[in-house]
C-alpha cells in the first residue's frame, strides 16, 4: 500500500462540507497529483471537490458531477483518487454501499484508490486526530489502512479549526448547490483562497 498524505486544501474542504450540513449525508472526491509512475510510494491529496449532501447516490447527477470533475483534472494534472464520506446518523460510521459502489468506480481507473469515511464525532474545532478512517482495497473489500500510512500536512489540523471557528463552512459550494444555481462555483475558488491565507 502506497503512503497517504492529505493535503490542507483537501482536509479542510472535506471537513468544512460535513461541518456545514450536519443534518445530512455528505461526499465528495478527493484529487491526488497525477503520478504518471506505476511504482508511486505516496499518494499525495492535493484538494477535495465536495459534490453532494441531499442525495448521494443519484446515479445521472454523479455521472455528471465526476465528468466535470474529470475534465478539471486533467487541465490540473490532477486524477480522482479518493472518495469521502460523513453518513447522516451522527453515530454510523460505517462504510455505506454507496460509498464502497463509488469507491470501487474510483479504483477502476486508480487502482490506490482510497475511502475517507468521516467520524461525525469529530468535526469540531476541538478535534485533536483526523476526522476521518482511511479504506484501501485489500483482498477485494474495502479493509481500513494502517494509521502509519496515512497522515495530514503539519499544522492541517490546526488550520481546520482555525476556519471552522471563522465559519468558513458557509462558503463551501457543493456540486447540489451548482446545480440549484450554475453561477455557483463547484471548485470552490473562494474557499481555496481563504484557506491559502491560514496557511
Amino acid at each position: 500500500m502506497a503512503d497517504i498524505v492529505v493535503g490542507v486544501q483537501a482536509y479542510c474542504k472535506l471537513l468544512l462540507h460535513a461541518a456545514k450540513y450536519p443534518h445530512c449525508a455528505v461526499n465528495g472526491v478527493l484529487l491526488a497529483e497525477d503520478s504518471k509512475s506505476k511504482d508511486h510510494k505516496t499518494i499525495r491529496f492535493l484538494d477535495c471537490i465536495p459534490l453532494f449532501h441531499l442525495s448521494l447516490g443519484l446515479a445521472p447527477m454523479l455521472e455528471i458531477a465526476l465528468l466535470q470533475i474529470d475534465a478539471f483534472c486533467r487541465s490540473k494534472g490532477y486524477v480522482i483518487a479518493g472518495y469521502y464520506q460523513a453518513n447522516e446518523n451522527f453515530d454510523d460510521n460505517q462504510l455505506s454501499f454507496v460509498a464502497k459502489t463509488v469507491g470501487k468506480k474510483i479504483q477502476e481507473y486508480f487502482p490506490d484508490a482510497c475511502i475517507f469515511q468521516i467520524d461525525n464525532g469529530r468535526v469540531t474545532p476541538e478535534s485533536v486526530q483526523e476526522v476521518y478512517r482511511v479504506y484501501t482495497m485489500k483482498d477485494n473489500n474495502w479493509k481500513e489502512a494502517d494509521k502509519s500510512k496515512s497522515t495530514s500536512e503539519e499544522d492541517t489540523r490546526s488550520t481546520a479549526a482555525e476556519l471552522l471557528r471563522s465559519g468558513a463552512q458557509r462558503k463551501v459550494v457543493d456540486f447540489d448547490n451548482h446545480l440549484d444555481n450554475v453561477t455557483n462555483d463547484w471548485r470552490n475558488p473562494e474557499l481555496s483562497e481563504l484557506i491559502a491565507t491560514y496557511i
